[in-house]
């Protein structure tokens, strides 16, 4: 079973409710979508092909044996899309298998039923602003473990957060999963997002990326 793989880096995971913990990222090759806003466009097409051994061999090395329990080393499968490889399943399930605690960052493009339960699924429900919005699969939501998994929101606009709170409150997702607002970085002004999420009383998880306020937004492998 051979990838075509982006880059594999140690960095800091700079999102969700893992923010701030270290992680190794598997980042992929390939991504269907063209969001107006993507930061990973060299993941499209650049990259080299690694079978799964390698991989694993990989990951071994950088981050040695597997500590039981909450301190678990955290491997993220990122992309690009990375459903869009038919191996994932097989990869995540093989990164499960050797102890770590994993996650997997999608689009909600792809359906997830291929995926281990145990894989903690961060799901980024595309905006209107996006340019993406209508490649999402509403049956998604059935194979979400609430308490677990997470839903993403990159918001471009004023616009983009309004249906995204229209949205969570149409599907009932709030008091079931870990919901993440998010503002597009140089584009939505994260004073604005704050302050309304406050005033609306919306549950959610107001985040910026901490990797680009670390680094910067053009630094890579971060």
């Amino acid at each position: 079973m051979r990838f075509k793989v982006n880059e594999i880096f140690k960095s800091i995971q700079g999102e969700g409710s893992r923010a701030g913990r270290p992680c190794l990222f598997i980042r992929l090759t390939g991504c269907p979508l063209r969001c107006v806003y993507c930061d990973t466009t060299y993941a499209y097409f650049e990259g080299g092909t690694m079978d799964l051994d390698e991989i694993l061999a990989q990951v071994r090395e950088a981050l040695g044996p597997p500590l039981p329990g909450p301190n678990a080393p955290f491997v993220e499968l990122t992309g690009g899309e990375p459903l869009a490889h038919p191996g994932a399943p097989a990869l995540l399930e093989a990164l499960l298998d050797l102890g770590y605690e994993v996650a997997l960052e999608t689009a909600g493009s792809h359906d997830i039923r291929v995926v281990d339960e145990r894989v903690v699924k961060i799901v980024d429900r595309k905006t209107p602003g996006s340019g993406e919005g209508h490649r999402w699969l509403d049956s998604n939501l059935d194979h979400l473990v609430p308490g677990q998994d997470e839903l993403k929101f990159v918001l471009c606009s004023p616009e983009d957060y309004a249906w995204a709170r229209d949205w969570c409150l149409g599907k009932g997702v709030l008091d079931r999963f870990d919901v993440l607002f998010s503002p597009v970085w140089g584009s939505l002004d994260p004073a604005w997002l704050a302050e309304r999420i406050v005033e609306d009383g919306l549950p959610v998880r107001f985040q910026m990326q901490l990797h680009k306020l670390v680094w910067g937004a053009e630094k890579r492998g971060v």
